[in-house]
């Protein structure tokens, strides 16, 4: 396996993981600071709506890129899901981070780090077909 498909299947995964704490910002375990507030849809769709929209967004964004992941590396899924399966979950995570910016403000510099992966992974794969057939089998 090339040193390539393995650091950006790893990537993909933890990245996916991470966004169980989008999750845990909904459970009431963490301080006041955290919550599923978003700054459109709150006011306007009820709390409960807005933390359901919440949820899918976070749960969608943590299985794509876990499996996006895993395809890459070659486990359990065919190898060419993981480009499809990691833009579902970039946008997803994008729009999650835009609506719920502020329902974990102590997580700052993981939003910005979320950030970097989401637009690595649009622009890499939409854009300029990176990472390269012949990186991935090196």
């Amino acid at each position: 396996m090339s040193g390539w498909r393995l650091g950006i299947g790893i990537v993909l995964v933890l990245h996916g993981l991470g966004h169980a704490l989008g999750l845990l910002a909904l459970s009431g375990l963490q301080t006041d600071t955290w919550n599923g507030r978003s700054w459109l849809l709150t006011d306007r769709i009820g709390d409960t709506a807005a933390k359901s929209v919440s949820v899918v967004l976070w749960l969608i964004a943590l299985a794509t890129f876990v499996a996006a992941g895993l395809a890459l590396l070659q486990v359990s899924l065919p190898e060419d899901l993981w480009r499809p399966l990691a833009v579902t979950g970039a946008v997803a995570s994008l729009v999650g981070l835009a609506l719920f910016w502020n329902a974990f403000p102590v997580l700052f510099p993981n939003k910005i780090g979320a950030l970097a992966v989401d637009v690595a992974v649009l622009v890499g794969v939409l854009l300029v077909d990176w990472p390269t057939e012949e990186m991935l089998t090196r």
